[in-house]
Parts: structure tokens; C-alpha cells; sequence
């Protein structure tokens, strides 16, 4: 469920997925050990 961006959650996302803090990766994603979104850009 990933938009063009590679962001699951776009609406809360203030600058690239890479770049979001480990506070912002905990309230979209939990207590993901790595953030998803980013993943998916890198293979992008």
C-alpha cells in the first residue's frame, strides 16, 4: 500500500522517508527495527 512517493502514510510524511525521525517511524509504523518506506525507495 505505497503511493509514488514509496510512502506508506504520505499525509504525515514532512520531508523524504529517509529522513524521517525515529519518533515519526514509531507512530506510522510501530516498532519496525527499519523504516519500510525508505527500504522501498532505495529499490526503487
Amino acid at each position: 500500500m505505497c503511493n509514488r512517493t514509496g510512502c506508506q502514510h504520505p499525509e504525515k510524511l514532512k520531508d523524504k522517508p529517509a529522513k524521517c525521525s525515529p519518533e515519526q517511524i514509531r507512530e506510522c509504523h510501530g516498532d519496525a527495527k527499519k523504516h519500510p518506506c525508505a527500504e522501498e525507495t532505495k529499490a526503487s
